[in-house]
């Protein structure tokens, strides 16, 4: 759910605005173009073939179209398909495709595309990380005619709509990905989606310029012909505080993640809105490897468990905006399991008593040892104050138990990357996944088979728990999917496979005074595609 909150009276500025000339985001936004600022300056690619990122989704769709789209309502309606049908249960999938459409460069979308997008995919040497796993197990791709094709599974795949609905599966010009000379990102990457992707200048802008040809806009949105904003311009600011200044004093047009100590200045004034909406997916967490000393104890997961307290860390860090979370799925999710709640009450002495019975006996610096080992926990985090200042207190309290969290802060890509690698130089960090799709997120983060390759931080190798994810991602039984979730968040809490901390609102800013009608996608990202400018 969207809450829209509106107050008037007077605001006061958070931060001088020398402080933006220091930084180099001093300015006024251009009058026919929108700037949005966001945190994700360490984002991996802009290719949706490649990257794992939740906020490159943001970018993605501005430039691509999906298959299938999900609207508002939760249901499915047509995208670069413009019908479908299933068989044999969901191992087969034809695809009926959307006539009259073209990719930004003059490629028609037409089977041969999409067969040619699929083996790109495929091919390792693309790298691909989570597009990848939709077509793993994928026998065949055949061209039927020129608009249709057949896609055949070797396992059933009764969830593919809402896979492929994600935002973040956008289709590209082979004729653009295919050509060793285009080297620049706005040449590789050309989509059909209502803006083009026209300059990528790595971690500090990306501008996209409409599409005026662009006619198969959603049914569900209020038009369906080229958008009204002209230049959409994305920045990367990373701190939240200069984002905001950014945003006041008029750099800016939109940002996310305000400052939660700072939402209600902001809703204070009479030209600003702020959205806020609850998201679905993977919550914020701290994933703990299972097969790497200390953290292969499980007294020792549960430890660091019992004494988190993640009210008291929501309450001082978010102020009440985002919500403790107690096991891998935030509350908004399809199939979210609420008796995970009851397992790891915020009880330091109930953590003390389970190290000491396993061995791990209090030192003279206040951090426990066992058989000459320290009880340390090597733990990375991206940068920002949304997993650095969390971390932060996760440290406090962990030390308060006689646990030493080491904290190193990297890149997003960087930490992702080095917490896959099986075997893994850490311990823990810290990873949520925003989106709708939870059976596909149930399989990248604890099937056996993403283990080095995916996001199986955990490094959970389980038969129990790969049986009860395929058949959350086979099964045509939609009762039978719910009670596989639902065991497997109850596996997930009972293993202690992190340590869960909150869950993730959607929080944005925008000056209404400049653009209006920017809307929120039931996964939580922002839409532009409504959106104009003030006159």
């Amino acid at each position: 759910m969207t809450r829209k909150l509106r107050h008037s009276g007077a605001l006061a500025m958070f931060l001088a605005v020398g402080a933006l000339v220091v930084l180099g985001v001093v300015g006024v936004a251009a009058d026919d173009a929108v700037t949005v600022a966001i945190r994700n300056w360490d984002y991996d690619t802009l290719d949706p073939h490649i990257s794992d990122f939740t906020q490159v989704t943001w970018m993605v769709k501005c430039y691509t179209d999906v298959l299938v789209r999900q609207g508002d309502d939760g249901s499915f309606y047509p995208g670069l398909a413009e019908s479908w049908e299933a068989s044999e249960g969901g191992k087969v999938w034809v695809f009926n495709l959307r006539p009259g459409v073209t990719f930004h460069d003059g490629t028609p979308w037409n089977a041969d595309a999409l067969i040619r997008n699929i083996d790109r995919i495929l091919d390792p040497a693309t790298r691909s990380k989570r597009f990848a796993t939709v077509f793993e197990d994928i026998t065949a791709y055949e061209e039927v005619d020129e608009l249709t094709v057949r896609l055949t599974f070797a396992e059933a795949k009764p969830t593919f709509l809402q896979i492929v609905a994600d935002p973040l599966y956008g289709w590209l010009s082979p004729t653009a990905f295919e050509d060793p000379a285009n080297r620049a990102t706005h040449e590789k990457l050309v989509g059909t989606g209502p803006w083009v992707l026209a300059r990528e200048d790595y971690q500090s802008r990306v501008v996209f310029e409409r599409n005026p040809d662009y006619t198969w806009g959603p049914e569900y949105r209020s038009h369906q012909g080229p958008p009204a904003i002209e230049t959409l311009i994305w920045r990367f600011i990373p701190e939240a505080e200069t984002r905001l200044a950014a945003l006041q004093v008029g750099e800016i047009d939109f940002m996310d993640e305000v400052p939660m100590e700072q939402v209600q200045n902001l809703q204070a004034h009479q030209d600003f809105e702020v959205l806020i909406q609850a998201r679905a997916g993977m919550a914020q967490q701290h994933h703990l490897n299972v097969q790497k000393p200390p953290t292969d104890e499980l007294a020792v997961r549960q430890a660091i468990n019992y004494a988190t307290d993640q009210e008291a860390l929501v309450d001082s860090l978010f102020f009440g905006v985002y919500f403790p979370v107690y096991g891998p799925l935030m509350q908004a999710s399809p199939y979210y399991n609420p008796e995970v709640e009851n397992y790891y009450p915020y009880d330091p002495e109930k953590a003390m008593q389970l190290l000491e019975d396993a061995g791990w006996t209090l030192g003279r610096d206040g951090v426990r040892q066992k058989d000459g080992q320290r009880l340390e926990v090597e733990f990375v985090s991206f940068p920002g104050y949304m997993a650095e200042a969390p971390a932060e207190m996760v440290q406090a309290m962990l030390a308060e138990v006689g646990i030493r969290l080491n904290i190193t802060v990297t890149t997003g890509a960087e930490m992702m990357s080095s917490c896959a690698m099986h075997p893994s130089v850490w311990h823990s960090c810290v990873v949520g996944s925003s989106g709708m799709d939870i059976v596909s997120r149930m399989y990248w983060f604890a099937h056996s088979a993403q283990i080095g390759v995916g996001r199986n931080f955990p490094k959970f190798d389980d038969p129990y728990m790969d049986a009860l994810i395929e058949t959350a991602m086979t099964t045509t039984d939609e009762a039978e999917r719910e009670a596989a979730a639902k065991e497997y968040q109850i596996i997930w809490v009972e293993n202690a496979l992190s340590n869960p901390l909150f869950a993730i609102a959607s929080v944005y800013g925008f000056n209404e005074s400049r653009i209006q009608d920017v809307k929120i996608h039931i996964g939580g990202s922002p839409v532009f595609y409504d959106a104009s400018i003030v006159e």
